[in-house]
């Protein structure tokens, strides 16, 4: 016997991958179900009700409304010598960023020589 059944799946409008795994397309029985699953996978909607994947989402947010930044930390220090920089990271898409570090002594919170 032959069944026609009708399935939603979710794609992203940035990337275009589907929800579910590598390799395999999750099928939904509706708009409902599907939407749900994005959402507990950390899909994001955006404007004109575009979806974006877990990966692309966080990324777009911040192109847009600017990063959330942990604090600058400076490395644990490994012997006597400095580190050379510091670094912090987005809270949302993970950017990474570095800079030289402050002339600070991190150990004692004095000036170096």
């Amino acid at each position: 016997m032959l069944q026609v059944r009708t399935c939603v799946s979710v794609h992203c409008h940035q990337c275009g991958d589907a929800l579910g795994a590598p390799g395999f397309e999750a099928h939904y029985p509706s708009e409902d179900i599907a939407l749900e699953a994005a959402a507990a996978r950390g899909w994001r909607i955006g404007p004109g009700g575009q979806l974006y994947c877990s990966a692309c989402g966080p990324v777009l947010t911040c192109e847009a409304e600017g990063h959330q930044f942990s604090p600058w930390h400076y490395p644990t220090l490994l012997g006597p010598y400095p580190a050379l920089s510091e670094y912090r990271h987005c809270l949302r898409c993970y950017l990474f960023e570095s800079r030289p570090a402050a002339l600070v002594d991190h150990v004692g919170g004095g000036e170096s020589r």
